[in-house]
C-alpha cells in the first residue's frame, strides 16, 4: 500500500486557520478600542479635533476590513481541513481496495502487479482495475476539488487585501500654531 495517495497535513491546516481566526478576533477589539476613543472625543478640544477623529476612523475600518479577511482566510483553511482530511480516509479506503484486489498503485494508477498468475487470478484482477481505480480517482478527485476551492477563495481574499493596502488614510489637516507677537 501507499501512504502517500493523499498529501497534505490537515491537522496543521486547521489550527493555522484557527489562529489566523483568532488573529482577526484580536483585530476587532483593537478596533473597537479605536471606536470607543472617538465616542470619548467629545471632551477634546483644539484644532486638530477632526483631523484625528478622521485618522482614528479610518484606522478603525482598515482593521476591521482586515480582520474581515483574516477571518475569512482562516476559515477557508478550516473549511480545506475537513475536506483534507475526508481525501485522507478516502484515500485510505481506496488502499484498502487496492490491496484487498491483489493490486498496486503507481502514484494514482491502479495497476495489476507483474508476475505469473492463473487465468482466473488474472482475469480477477483485470476486472476490479476500473472498479478499485475509481475509489482511487474519488478521494484524488476530492482533494482536487478541496484544493481549487481554497485557491480561488485565497487569491481573492489575497485582491481583497492588496485593495485595502491601497486605500490611503486621510491626510491630516495643516494646523498652524498660534502666531506669537
Amino acid at each position: 500500500m501507499t501512504a502517500t495517495l493523499v498529501y497534505g497535513d490537515h491537522v496543521s491546516c486547521s489550527r493555522v486557520g484557527g489562529g489566523m481566526r483568532r488573529e482577526a478576533s484580536r483585530l476587532r477589539q483593537h478596533a473597537q478600542s479605536l471606536e470607543d476613543a472617538v465616542g470619548e472625543q467629545a471632551v477634546w478640544k483644539g484644532p486638530g479635533v477632526e483631523a484625528a477623529r478622521r485618522a482614528i476612523v479610518a484606522s478603525w475600518e482598515a482593521l476591521r476590513a482586515t480582520a474581515g479577511v483574516l477571518d475569512e482566510a482562516g476559515g477557508a483553511l478550516q473549511r480545506y481541513a475537513t475536506d483534507l482530511a475526508e481525501g485522507h480516509e478516502l484515500g485510505r479506503r481506496a488502499e484498502r481496495r487496492v490491496h484487498s484486489a491483489g493490486l498496486l498503485l503507481d502514484g494514482t494508477r491502479v495497476i495489476e502487479p507483474w508476475g505469473p498468475a492463473s487465468a482466473e487470478e488474472a482475469e480477477r484482477r483485470c476486472s476490479q482495475v476500473p472498479v478499485v481505480q475509481a475509489r482511487v480517482d474519488l478521494a484524488t478527485a476530492h482533494v482536487g476539488r478541496a484544493r481549487g476551492r481554497l485557491a480561488r477563495r485565497m487569491a481573492s481574499l489575497t485582491e481583497a487585501l492588496a485593495a485595502q493596502a491601497l486605500v490611503r488614510p486621510p491626510a491630516p489637516a495643516s494646523v498652524r500654531p498660534p502666531a506669537t507677537p
